[in-house]
């Protein structure tokens, strides 16, 4: 076996070492510099920089969401006046004329300019349109229309009457307060606080301004800020409108009560005549009711005014005939009522009873003359304070107004 890989082996060392001769032979540069590799040792590994290695646990800043305290809202404690009216003499309502907002107009399609020939030197003098609002803001209980004269009221029939009248311009008077207080309360809610912004979003559903700062000061100084104002106003709102619906109560007794004792009253003491039966008046003409009786918002004058009767629309000269028998106690000119005339038909429920009708466009009658139930008294018009041709058709007892429906 040694024979075999003997000669193997030399024949391959041999050959290399041919092969190393004949190398040097041809690079001789080659072999030195392998000399001198050979001799120095082997070569020195560049020394490479140590780098950090990441740290994968980086200190972060604590976050902390911040602590708004929640605004404490310090509310004063307000001490509002009562709502006192102003002294109403014992009188008759004012007259209204047309529907208030919502209600049916007097007459179809848009009504016309209103009408108002110049009244006799006698007459009573119309309160101009744009007048009546200053009026109303002086005295929210003011009549814009002219007071018939009224007789004494001595007996409970009479009383009953009076204190209708005086609940109707009671509850005119908190109407027109309570309609400038809210308009008052609209203004201020537009001024830029950001409590009251807070507070109307609160109380009408809308989004608040997350971003607004809200602060009140807890000083009496409040009272002069939009929001001290907004809640004084806010609860005179409040008190004026508990006491309207106590006065409307009150009102709606009254009238049940009077309007019982006119169904149940007898005929009319004198005159009796057929127009008159059970104590009923004919109807002064056969138009549509376009306004009842009772507080309403006038549509001439733009405020909250009592309307003593009711409205009768009719075309413009449409003849208007007197609800019973009587003597013309009034006819001419009567301020808002334009041309006016009143009727005096006897004693019924213990008190004088009159009809009275206005706007007429011509008057047909005068002063003393007496009249037929039937006859032809006026035209319908629309003068004074009024938006169109109609008939303004009052009932009075002892010169003052009561529904004139159970009536007629």
């Amino acid at each position: 076996m040694e024979r075999r890989w003997w000669p193997r082996t030399a024949l391959v060392s041999l050959a290399g070492a041919a092969l190393l001769a004949a190398s040097l032979f041809l690079n001789p540069g080659a072999g030195t510099a392998a000399v001198q590799a050979s001799e120095q040792g082997p070569l020195p590994l560049p020394t490479l920089p140590i780098l950090p290695s990441p740290s994968l646990s980086l200190p972060l800043p604590s976050v902390k969401p911040p602590q708004l305290p929640l605004p404490t809202i310090k509310l004063p404690s307000i001490s509002l006046p009562p709502l006192t009216p102003p002294t109403v003499p014992s009188t008759t309502p004012p007259a209204g004329h047309s529907t208030p907002p919502g209600g049916t107009p007097p007459t179809t399609g848009a009504p016309p300019a209103p009408a108002t020939p110049a009244p006799p030197s006698a007459g009573e003098p119309t309160v101009d349109p744009g007048s009546g609002a200053e009026v109303v803001a002086t005295d929210p209980g003011a009549a814009l229309y002219p007071q018939p004269p009224v007789d004494a009221a001595d007996s409970p029939q009479a009383r009953q009457v009076a204190a209708l009248g005086d609940v109707q311009h009671r509850i005119q008077y908190l109407q027109n307060v309570l309609a400038r207080t809210r308009a008052d309360l609209s203004t201020v809610r537009r001024e830029s606080d950001p409590v009251l912004q807070l507070l109307t979003a609160l109380t009408t559903g809308a989004d608040a301004d997350p971003t607004a700062p809200f602060a009140v000061a807890d000083t009496p100084d409040v009272l002069d800020t939009p929001t001290g104002r907004a809640v004084a106003l806010s609860g005179a709102i409040t008190s004026g409108q508990a006491e309207l619906g106590r006065q409307q109560q009150e009102e709606a007794r009254l009238r049940q009560e009077i309007d019982r004792r006119v169904r149940t009253a007898s005929t009319l003491a004198a005159p009796a005549t057929d127009a008159v039966r059970g104590g009923r008046l004919g109807r002064p003409l056969s138009g549509r009711l376009t306004s009842r009786f009772g507080n309403r918002f006038d549509p001439y004058y733009h405020v909250w005014q009592v309307h003593p009767g009711v409205d009768l629309a009719a075309p413009l000269g449409t003849p208007i005939v007197a609800a019973a028998d009587g003597r013309v106690s009034r006819a001419g000119w009567y301020g808002g009522y334009g041309n006016y005339t009143c009727i005096d038909h006897g004693r019924a429920d213990g008190q004088r009873l009159s009809t009275c009708y206005g706007h007429q466009s011509k008057l047909l009658v005068s002063p003393g003359q007496r009249v037929r139930a039937g006859q032809v008294i006026g035209l319908v018009g629309s003068t004074g304070a009024s938006t169109g041709p109609h008939l303004h058709f009052e009932v009075r007892l002892g010169g003052r107004a009561v529904d004139p429906l159970p009536w007629i």
